[in-house]
């Protein structure tokens, strides 16, 4: 049986989002402390009347949770009454919060996702039951407490103890609309009186609010001015943006601190960076930090009204899950061999022995196996126009690097080509099309268009179109090239890859089977860590914050570099060397909260990303297994370019050696 303030924490996450709604930390505190003294009164460790909580038993039970508490009480020896405790043992709170999430994680209730949050296990989330104690498996607390408040459920003593702790705490203000909860308002009163422990927290959360508001804080300190990085005259921090922005945004927040300015050309933008922004942005990112002002330009240089980097609030969810089964492992997988099948196929046709830039193969590839599989076009011949299109635009309306009327007339050449491309795949997959009710992704957006036009208007329709291979030339593409250089320049590693890849291709591969490319995997991985495809988040401050000890006024535009924890020696040791055995169950270096973010951070992090690794490794693993390549010259070092996103420069040549058998 779960303790009270595990289940508190479970009535604390989103449904939506495996987000923590927000509560106030004193507030939630108070609660924990009401949750362990409820318990420790269950397990007839103490009891309570009106006046006094008396201990009445002292041995101990085992419980990281409950111990410490009891401890407490014990040693004090004198019978209190029970607000006296919930106040002091508040001070306990986050102690005990940490200590019930880690229980639940460890009983599989709860997982600890790779951009560090915890969020609801997925067996559990459908199954709305958690696993078996004591062979029973317990009812989901949220389906528990609902049936008390909406229903002709009689509480029992443990739905009676939660919903005095959730009132107490305003858990309800985020799980309930205005109606509901003037519906529920009666209900939840009655149950209230019921419990004395819930009275008294209740009372301490009322007090100390109370006391809060009576307190007058003192004047604020001027504000404080954040460092400014180093720039030259005019352009600022323009030059090394452009080359690698996230190293030098990182190299910055080791010599400046969390907090900074960075300034490109006329515009100074705030520099949130480490591990704490990156917290900062999981948890409370939704609440502060907005993306439509930063990428506003994006979806007006193509003549729409949004794309999904600028969506906030229910629309963005809504985007987000109907577009999520087109971008899962599992749709990948279902292209497993026909995304194999091309990349041998585009593989035995690279000339021998002659030196050849693998980015626009890699491009192309990519378009290719994105097209087939989510739009039903590979679109590979219009590759060129889609990079330069998305270049430009990037550059000028989203980082401001470079000013549009440079550009304005290659610009707009290249969009409406690739508009064309787009209306292709759309007329293609409309009634009477080829490709009508083929279920991909373009089917998708039609469907969605049908069902919400408001949502997806037809006049968005053809920037979503082009989607799949905007995302993968762009990212992928990107990885891919990354990846092949981290493999070809460490002999040690290319070795182990190719015997790995042959042992794969030897038998019956299988999307499933990608799992066994381990040292593939890692080398992956280790690239993505050196090299992110998206190495910093543009956002603009939604409300007023304060991070880092300064003050962030609403409407800051900010750089959230996510992926300067990549490169801090106290995450990754020798941060700067290529080493894919950090990824080793024993060292596991990637696993640390809030530090390996390659897909980004908070609701915005990359939808794709689970198919995204698939098709990078199965790309890898097929191109090696094909041809024998080697970097030319032999001892060549990588150079970055970081516009409009990161990848090699183009000097990074590779050459064939020999065409290998698929």
């Amino acid at each position: 049986m779960l303790r009270f303030a595990e289940e508190l924490l479970l009535l604390l996450l989103k449904e939506d989002s495996g987000e923590m709604m927000f509560v106030r930390e004193r507030d939630l505190n108070h609660a924990m402390a009401g949750a362990a003294l409820m318990d420790l009164a269950l397990e007839n460790r103490v009891d309570t009347d009106l006046e006094q909580l008396m201990v009445v038993d002292t041995a101990p039970l085992g419980d990281d949770i409950l111990d410490p508490v009891l401890a407490r009480l014990a040693k004090n020896g004198k019978p209190r009454t029970p607000e006296y405790w919930v106040r002091r043992i508040a001070g306990d709170g986050e102690r005990i919060r940490a200590a019930a999430l880690r229980r639940m994680v460890a009983r599989g209730i709860l997982r600890s996702a790779d951009d560090g949050e915890i969020k609801v296990a997925t067996r559990v989330a459908r199954a709305r039951r958690y696993p078996m104690v004591d062979g029973r498996a317990e009812m989901d607390v949220r389906l528990r407490i609902m049936g008390v408040l909406f229903g002709d459920d009689v509480p029992g003593p443990r739905e009676v103890v939660i919903i005095c702790l959730a009132d107490a705490c305003g858990i309800f203000h985020g799980m309930l609309d205005k109606s509901e909860l003037e519906e529920t308002r009666e209900r939840i009163d009655l149950v209230r009186r019921l419990d004395l422990i819930g009275q008294a927290v209740t009372r301490a959360v009322r007090d100390s609010s109370e006391e809060a508001t009576e307190v007058r804080p003192p004047p604020p300190p001027p504000p404080r001015k954040p460092p400014m990085a180093k720039g030259l005259p005019l352009i600022g921090n323009a030059r090394e943006a452009s080359v690698d922005m996230g190293r030098f945004l990182a190299e910055q927040h080791v010599k400046l601190g969390p907090v900074f300015e960075v300034r490109i050309l006329r515009r100074t933008h705030l520099v949130l960076a480490g591990e704490e922004a990156n917290r900062f942005v999981n948890r409370q990112g939704r609440r502060y930090l907005s993306s439509r002002e930063s990428w506003r330009g994006f979806p007006e240089g193509l003549q729409a009204t949004r794309v999904v980097m600028n969506m906030e609030g229910q629309e963005h969810v809504a985007m987000r899950k109907a577009f999520a089964p087109s971008m899962s492992r599992a749709r990948f997988g279902m292209f497993f061999d026909m995304a194999a099948e091309i990349t041998f196929r585009q593989a035995s046709a690279l000339p021998l022995g002659r030196p050849l830039r693998p980015q626009p193969f890699l491009q192309k590839l990519v378009a290719v196996q994105m097209g087939e599989i989510l739009a039903g076009k590979a679109a590979s011949e219009q590759v060129e126009d889609m990079v330069t299109m998305l270049e430009i635009l990037v550059t000028t309306k989203v980082t401001k690097q470079l000013p549009m009327f440079l550009f304005a007339r290659k610009f707009k050449k290249a969009r409406e080509r690739v508009k064309a491309v787009a209306q292709e795949v759309l007329d293609a997959h409309r009634p009477g099309g080829p490709r009508h009710d083929s279920g991909d992704m373009i089917s998708d957006l039609i469907d969605l268009n049908r069902r919400d036009p408001q949502l997806m208007p037809e006049t968005d329709m053809w920037v979503w179109a082009i989607a799949p291979y905007i995302a993968g030339i762009e990212t992928v593409a990107n990885t891919c090239a990354f990846v092949l250089y981290g493999i070809l320049k460490h002999p040690e590693v290319k070795e182990q890859v190719v015997a790995e890849v042959d042992e794969f291709f030897a038998g019956t591969p299988t999307a499933k089977g990608l799992a066994q490319l381990d040292v593939t995997r890692r080398a992956t991985m280790e690239a993505m860590r050196l090299w992110p495809a998206a190495p910093v988040l543009f956002r603009t401050a939604a409300n007023s914050f304060d991070f880092g000890g300064y003050h962030v006024p609403a409407g800051t535009a900010l750089f959230i570099p996510h992926v300067a924890t990549h490169h801090l020696p106290q995450h990754f040791p020798q941060p700067e060397r290529f080493d894919i055995d950090r990824y080793l169950p024993e060292r596991a270096e990637h696993r640390q909260p809030h530090a390996y973010l390659p897909f980004g951070a908070g609701v915005h992090r990359c939808l794709g990303g689970g198919f995204a690794e698939q098709q990078t490794l199965l790309i890898m693993a097929a191109l090696l297994r094909a041809a024998e390549m080697e970097l030319h010259p032999h001892g060549y070092e990588l150079k970055v370019s970081s516009v409009p996103t990161p990848r090699p420069a183009k000097n990074f040549r590779v050459q064939v050696k020999r065409q290998r058998t698929p």
